[in-house]
């Protein structure tokens, strides 16, 4: 299984080949899932309105949504104070890793800090 970074989303939403590519082989095998938060920072992004936000209202619903409980929420605040993560960015790894999912992003320094603790593809 893997869980998409915000960064993915709006990627894909920007038109990036790569990443549209890699989406539209691994959904045919509903391996794909969003935090919460992605969600929430992919339809808050700056510019949306319109058909721009049912775009994106809709290409998120696409995936399962996991949503923050119990120890994510702990190993969140740990990866946030002990990493110094932005909270967005320790949500969704704190999820990856309770969930045992492999974090898909190309945040290169949520890479560099990320690495040792979960599995990480970066398209």
């Amino acid at each position: 299984m893997y869980i998409l970074d915000s960064n993915i989303l709006i990627g894909h939403l920007n038109g990036n080949n790569s990443i549209k590519e890699w989406i539209k082989e691994k959904i045919k095998t509903d391996s794909l899932c969003i935090s919460t938060i992605s969600k929430i920072e992919l339809l808050s992004f700056p510019g949306l309105a319109g058909e721009g936000l049912d775009e994106a209202e809709k290409f998120a619903n696409l995936f399962r949504e996991v949503n923050v409980w119990g120890d994510t929420v702990l190993l969140s605040s740990d990866l946030k104070r002990n990493l110094n993560l932005s909270l967005a960015d320790a949500i969704i790894t704190a999820t990856a890793i309770s969930h045992k999912f492999t974090l898909v992003t190309n945040d290169k320094i949520l890479i560099k800090k990320a690495k040792n603790l979960v599995g990480i593809l970066s398209i």
